[in-house]
């Protein structure tokens, strides 16, 4: 049986001048929309007043450039505060703060009504926008496309996230289990022998080390000098090719978590994952952040694939005490 799920693909696309000034515009006016109506319901909470809550509808009569923008992205600003305010009330967030146009990273949210948001090719068009984007379209969409989130970074990287409704058929059964606990180098330290491999991450964090080693020589040698770290060509140079291969080492790392979730969803039917303490530092190349995200994707990949997953409290573990709790479950 076919199971419906919402599944994300991201790309990253390559706008013309015209295009960056359209996203870079709707990113302010998104911002602006969400602070807006952040201080009015601010205002309402400390005066302990229910009011007629503000709109983007309402927010466009006082500020005429909100009408240039695209209204569902405005819209969705609305709904973003909305949930942000639900999770703070339940104890999950802590209380939203307003947005800012130094944050590295700017996005905004627009829908799929009647055919808005489409793919021509390696191109992708989008509402408010009459020209079409190229897209670096490495995989092909399935199902219907729901929404598409448009992001940058500093204003210069862009991408696109493309939710659609897939209906997704479960994988054939393996007669396989499978135990795992975090690994710092790897990972994945798992009773079976895994296939898939880092090198490429590993190699990179080699690299970074180096390049963070080397521009904090640099910084020293411009304190030597009293000099501003801004006005050092040398240090600047350096600290670039830092953020790069930082940007890389994060993509690598995103990829091998992506096809080693696959991995074992595919490959076993039932999987046994290690719960590991909040508190444990992680020297290597894997933190403890990357080992939850990881967990998150087997989570709702097992659950789309038809596949068990099962967490169990393993201490000082190795391959063949993971092999005996293995056969004790049953495997």
């Amino acid at each position: 049986m076919k199971l419906s799920v919402l599944k994300a693909y991201k790309f990253r696309i390559y706008p013309d001048g015209q295009q960056k000034q359209f996203f870079i515009e709707t990113f302010g006016c998104v911002r602006f929309t969400y602070n807006q109506l952040l201080k009015a319901k601010m205002d309402e909470l400390a005066n302990k007043e229910v009011k007629l809550g503000l709109t983007p509808a309402k927010l466009k009569k006082d500020y005429p450039f909100l009408k240039e923008t695209d209204s569902l992205a405005l819209a969705n600003a609305q709904r973003n505060l909305e949930r942000a305010f639900r999770n703070y009330f339940q104890k999950r967030a802590g209380f939203p703060k307003m947005k800012t146009k130094k944050s590295h990273w700017q996005s905004y949210t627009t829908n799929n009504q009647q055919h808005t948001i489409y793919f021509d090719g390696d191109q992708l068009k989008l509402p408010k926008l009459k020209s079409l984007v190229p897209v670096k379209r490495h995989r092909e969409i399935k199902g219907t496309i729901k929404s598409a989130t448009i992001s940058a970074k500093d204003g210069v990287e862009f991408y696109v996230s493309i939710l659609c409704l897939e209906e997704i058929a479960p994988l054939p059964k393996q007669q396989q289990n499978i135990a795992i606990v975090f690994d710092s180098t790897r990972l994945v330290h798992a009773s079976q022998h895994l296939p898939v491999e880092c090198t490429y991450a590993l190699s990179t964090q080699q690299k970074l080390a180096r390049a963070e080693n080397k521009l904090l020589i640099k910084a020293k040698a411009v304190k030597r000098k009293k000099m501003l770290l801004n006005n050092a060509r040398n240090y600047q140079k350096q600290k670039g090719k830092v953020a790069k291969l930082y940007r890389r080492h994060s993509c690598q790392k995103r990829e091998y978590i992506d096809q080693m979730s696959y991995h074992l969803v595919k490959q076993y039917d039932a999987i046994f994952i290690e719960k590991i303490s909040e508190d444990i530092i992680s020297t290597g190349n894997y933190t403890i952040s990357d080992w939850h995200q990881f967990v998150r994707k087997i989570q709702y990949k097992a659950q789309w694939y038809g596949k068990e997953l099962h967490f169990v409290t393993l201490s000082a573990i190795g391959e063949h005490k993971m092999t005996e709790i293995m056969a004790q479950m049953g495997s």
